[in-house]
């Protein structure tokens, strides 16, 4: 990108953060998914999968547009001040570790906790995605790249409404996981009043019968 102009030099870095990120999390959903048995979450993490892939096609266009390659990402954090660039499907790989790992070790625990486990990972992923697109879209609208502004604008409202989903649901995970861990007889509070109607009207019909 020797010919492209610095601001569209450092617009491309920023968006490729995101890139790898979006690309990461359709990895992280993917896997999720199989061990989501609460409806609303199913489909909700169904839709936002739609949505990240959506977001990666978005981005990756945007990125061509200024001149730049979405195959490669710039790595933040100390490693990359020593290594510029890693191409996607490396990130990919990664992601896919990641995602795995985590089920592999929490596979004898219960369907509540796994299920909590994965929303707070996914409410973390929400606000990395939230602070990259306020960078982007407060560096875009800066410098005058008003496209770029108003993609970030765009998929970051999606980012919120996702990570508001998530903060409501980890609240009724919570209980749900407490009465998996804690006899009936030690709960207090409102956790005390939930009913089994209450956890099969969430429960997914196609997960129940699985089981």
């Amino acid at each position: 990108m020797s010919d492209t102009p610095a601001r569209d030099t450092t617009v491309v870095r920023l968006l490729n953060e995101a890139y790898a990120k979006e690309k990461q999390l359709e990895v992280a959903l993917q896997a999720h998914l199989e061990v989501t048995t609460r409806d609303d979450y199913t489909k909700r993490l169904k839709d936002h999968l739609k949505e990240t892939s959506s977001h990666a096609s978005q981005v990756s266009r945007r990125i061509k547009q200024l001149g730049g390659n979405p195959e490669t990402v710039s790595v933040p954090g100390p490693e990359g001040l020593a290594k510029a660039a890693e191409s996607v499907s490396g990130v990919v790989a990664k992601a896919k570790a990641t995602a795995q790992g985590p089920l592999h070790a929490i596979r004898g625990s219960g369907e509540q906790e796994k299920m909590l486990r994965n929303a707070r990972t996914e409410y973390r992923d929400e606000s990395d995605e939230i602070a990259i697109y306020t960078v982007i879209d407060s560096l875009a609208t800066a410098t005058g790249d008003k496209q770029t502004a108003k993609l970030a604008r765009e998929i970051m409202r999606e980012e919120q409404r996702m990570q508001q989903f998530l903060a409501n649901l980890l609240r009724e995970l919570s209980v749900d996981f407490a009465h998996d861990e804690i006899p009936v007889s030690e709960i207090e509070g409102q956790a005390s009043h939930r009913t089994a109607a209450d956890s099969k009207r969430k429960r997914s019909p196609s997960r129940k019968a699985k089981a």
